[in-house]
């Protein structure tokens, strides 16, 4: 079975992340709590752009999370 994104993270990376998603998209958390309540969530498409945005910057080292 071929890893998910997520796996191929680094632990910092997965830090980064979930920081950007509590701060941008109001979640908290990232994993998965098996409860439809808390595992979805609506999201404006803008706070997606933006969280997506932060997220693609840092990675190319133009900006922070």
């Amino acid at each position: 079975m071929v890893p998910g994104p997520w796996q191929l993270l680094s632990d910092d990376e997965r830090q980064a992340l979930s920081g950007l998603a509590r701060s941008q998209l109001q979640f908290e958390t990232l994993e998965e709590r098996g409860r439809d309540r808390l595992d979805f969530k609506e999201v404006s498409v803008w706070g997606v752009r933006e969280a997506l945005a932060r997220a693609y910057l840092a990675g190319t080292g133009r900006g922070h999370p």
